[in-house]
């Protein structure tokens, strides 16, 4: 539990509101002055903590309106298109993040997961009948911000350019894989959140979960998990998935409509929901489906 009790922190907030002369503070503003993970440990969120000083709380979205300019849907389907010409094929999450002319956050401020907002993209070209063989990789809009503008033929420093004139063409790898673990049909660790949710399918009975539906929208998975097993006592289990456990955070989800954090990478030691690390968790369990002499037995349902 953080060092800070609840009265301090209002304390800290209300002080930083009157050093900077108003009342709405943006999570920027509190973490200038303490942790953002110490205020969420306390009060669940910085909005409730900024709430119980007194003060006007400020959420995501706006924090992202504020960031930079709204982009239209048809601006972000446009360069989505416009990268899809470059690449030969419909963007994947790493691709648009790194080859992008936006990167993915307003994408998902937006639409949500990939697979969301490729349903969208694919809608919108329908509609539109905007053909790929019109659209140049070239020509990227002016005036958008910098720092979510990626020009493909004038890559950063740190990514890697393209082909030159003379070199030869290499296919696009296309795809990515986690360090290799091997695990029972899994041969590399996960790294994404899908990777999450199929491994702790391969799992979830293993770690004492019954699970009842799995869903898009907050949380994402619902079920029953053994809190007695002496009494066979099964407790509601609200779960979140993220590739990060610290992505809970900044995906402003509220830690009290969840009661685990299902994760690759447990990277929030102050999360104030339960965390479970996969990475962890499947070293205590067989790596080989058929050495596996312990599971346990769910009763059934009535």
């Amino acid at each position: 539990m953080s060092k800070w009790t609840n009265e301090q922190i209002i304390e800290i907030l209300k002080n930083l509101s009157d050093q900077l002369g108003r009342k709405k503070l943006s999570k920027t503003d509190v973490a200038s002055v303490i942790s953002p993970s110490t205020v969420t440990s306390r009060f669940g969120n910085v909005g409730n903590a900024l709430e119980a000083a007194g003060l006007e709380r400020t959420d995501c979205a706006e924090h992202f309106r504020n960031r930079r300019p709204e982009l239209t849907p048809d601006q972000l389907f446009e360069a989505l298109c416009r990268l899809e010409a470059h690449l030969g094929h419909e963007p994947t999450y790493p691709e648009c993040s790194a080859k992008g002319q936006y990167s993915v956050t307003p994408y998902r401020t937006r639409f949500g997961k990939w697979p969301d907002v490729l349903a969208h993209y694919r809608k919108w070209k329908a509609e539109n009948e905007h053909p790929l063989s019109g659209i140049s990789a070239q020509g990227m809009r002016d005036g958008n911000d910098a720092s979510e503008t990626v020009v493909l033929d004038d890559q950063p420093a740190g990514r890697i350019p393209a082909p030159s004139a003379g070199a030869s063409k290499t296919k696009p790898a296309g795809q990515f894989y986690g360090e290799p673990i091997e695990f029972r049909g899994l041969r590399h660790a996960p790294i994404n959140e899908q990777g999450v949710v199929f491994l702790f399918g391969m799992v979830s009975a293993e770690l004492g979960f019954h699970i009842e539906a799995v869903q898009q929208g907050f949380p994402d998975c619902e079920g029953k998990y053994l809190y007695d097993a002496k009494k066979n006592l099964w407790a509601k289990a609200r779960i979140e998935f993220e590739y990060k456990a610290s992505s809970f955070n900044s995906h402003c989800h509220d830690p009290s409509q969840c009661d685990f954090i299902v994760c690759w990478v447990n990277d929030w030691p102050e999360c104030p929901v339960q965390v479970i690390e996969l990475r962890t968790e499947i070293l205590r369990l067989p790596s080989r489906i058929e050495l596996r002499t312990e599971i346990l037995r769910l009763p059934s349902p009535r």
